[in-house]
């Protein structure tokens, strides 16, 4: 391992005194997986129940940079981000435990660092995107070898992966990203979430929940039910819970002229050091995703039918939970907590436009959307396409930072044309968030997303159709600069036509996607679709 040192002066609050903190910042010896090109540092120091406290400093030439001044107290954790001339972030470190700062005495610690690698999961295999390297690089995208059927990436202390599938955990060095062992878990997998601050993690399974230490390989295991997504944060009296999330309803794919959106879910809580089994207790309304902050007790919760984010609140052994709403956000799909913000995605609608045989017409929920299209009233193109909404909203309240994604459009290619000219171009139907990670520094957030495209055949003389119907399933990994309001990196990862194509007696009767311009396009032909993302260091 390489490494930089810094020596920093920490001054006591108060007059509570100084002390001095050695960091030794371990980076891979493996030139693709160590940062480079860093010109300045970022230490943060959060306290339980504190605001992060930030110092940035640039790095000499011999590796050494002052710390700064930060407070004294308990069980802080230290963060890093490296930054290069222009300011885009090229690594990233956390300590795997939390110290204690103290006055008059001095303290020394390891982080790993690493470049801010993002993964997504496919169920056949795990792919990687680094940030820091332009998407028309060959090393851009990559695949890691040794996994098999993964679901869900965790990064555990940063020096670690944990790459979930359907029955086990495969641990990756993520110095080398080689696979060091594996621990059999219960079978059913729906979610994961790291416990902050251990080597542990919580599982959500098909009959309840599992605390995995990766350490020990010990598995406790506790029969709740199914449980269908997991968050870990802090308790009220100190230690970690586990909360469960029992009946998921997921944002539907169309909007809501078109589809309905009903149910209701329950959340279970587990104490992650002594987990027992519990009941779980109903909210009375929809909810498709929850996040635990890791350094106060509060819950959220996105509800897809209402269009919220929400915090649940009450004793959730005790029952009479209650949810208060934090924010407005349309389908809302999926969230998590990262340092003092909550991070939630949903779907701005698209706007359908509906006929019968002889007019237009009022769309309905009953209407189908298929190809061939039905005679009689139907879906007939959009107006409006879908779009991708992302939020960044205070811990502590107040307004969010909104970014709307611009809808994307699909480009679909009569093949019969030489010059590949001839294409009809697709707005969206529907564009569901599946998953979300954020990235330490608070400014990129990693998406994976699934988005629908339709249009009905065009036969404007009832004898021969001219154009043919298209239904396009795409998914996409995005990586989103909150910084910039802007799209950072996007890779289009599947292009699907269902039925591929027009028909026999169509004028043009072969159709297929066109490639996306350079940077966006996968590098694993052909197309898988991403169910999950994570990140190193990241809150998932």
């Amino acid at each position: 391992m390489r490494s930089l040192a810094l020596v920093g002066c920490l001054l006591g609050c108060n007059g509570g005194g100084s002390g001095s903190l050695e960091l030794s910042l371990a980076l891979p010896t493996m030139p693709d997986l160590r940062p480079a090109g860093m010109t300045n540092v970022t230490v943060t120091a959060t306290a339980p129940g504190e605001s992060p406290i930030s110092t940035t400093s640039s790095i000499g030439s011999g590796g050494q940079f002052e710390a700064g001044e930060f407070p004294v107290g308990d069980d802080v954790q230290i963060g890093i981000v490296l930054r290069d001339v222009s300011n885009r972030i090229v690594g990233v470190g956390e300590a795997s435990q939390t110290i204690d700062i103290v006055g008059d005495q001095a303290t020394s610690i390891s982080i790993p660092v690493r470049r801010p690698f993002v993964y997504a999961a496919s169920s056949s295999a795990l792919y990687s995107f680094d940030p820091t390297l332009d998407p028309r690089d060959p090393k851009f995208q990559g695949k890691l070898g040794g996994v098999l059927a993964p679901l869900f990436t965790i990064s555990v202390g940063g020096d670690r992966l944990a790459v979930v599938s359907s029955d086990k955990v495969d641990i990756v060095l993520t110095k080398s990203n080689m696979v060091t062992g594996s621990i059999n878990i219960p079978t059913g997998v729906r979610d994961a979430a790291a416990v902050p601050g251990t080597s542990k993690l919580a599982i959500a399974h098909a009959t309840g929940i599992a605390i995995v230490d990766l350490d020990s390989s010990a598995v406790q295991n506790v029969s709740v039910g199914a449980v269908d997504r997991i968050t870990v944060g802090a308790a009220g009296g100190g230690g970690m819970i586990a909360y469960g999330l029992v009946g998921r309803v997921l944002p539907p794919e169309k909007p809501g002229v078109l589809a309905t959106c009903t149910g209701t879910s329950s959340v279970v809580a587990i104490d992650v050091d002594n987990p027992l089994a519990a009941t779980p207790q109903p909210l009375g309304v929809a909810i498709s995703d929850i996040a635990a902050a890791p350094d106060v007790p509060r819950l959220y919760a996105t509800l897809p039918c209402a269009g919220k984010v929400s915090r649940v609140e009450g004793v959730i052994e005790g029952g009479g939970l209650t949810v208060t709403d934090v924010a407005p956000l349309s389908r809302a799909a999926v969230l998590t907590v990262a340092g003092d913000r909550v991070w939630a995605a949903g779907t701005r609608e698209s706007r359908p436009q509906c006929v019968s045989n002889t007019m237009n017409i009022t769309c309905t929920p009953i209407m189908p959307v298929t190809c061939p299209q039905p005679s009689g009233n139907r879906l007939s193109f959009v107006i409006d396409g879908a779009a991708i909404i992302m939020q960044s909203i205070p811990l502590d309240g107040g307004a969010p930072i909104v970014l709307e994604v611009p809808d994307r459009r699909e480009t679909i290619i009569d093949q019969d044309d030489p010059a590949m000219q001839h294409a009809q171009v697709l707005k969206s139907l529907g564009a569901v968030p599946v998953d979300l990670v954020t990235l330490p520094g608070g400014q990129y957030v990693g998406l994976v997303t699934k988005s629908r495209y339709y249009i009905e055949e065009y036969d404007p003389t009832g004898l021969q159709v001219i154009l043919p119907c298209l239904d396009v399933t795409t998914s996409d990994w995005l990586l989103l600069d909150m910084a910039s309001s802007s799209v950072a990196q996007r890779v289009r990862t599947s292009c699907q036509l269902t039925p591929p194509g027009g028909g026999p007696a169509d004028v043009f009767t072969d159709w297929e996607c066109d490639q996306p311009p350079l940077g966006e396009q996968s590098a694993f032909p052909p197309n898988y679709l991403p169910t999950s993302v994570g990140g190193l260091f990241g809150a998932r």
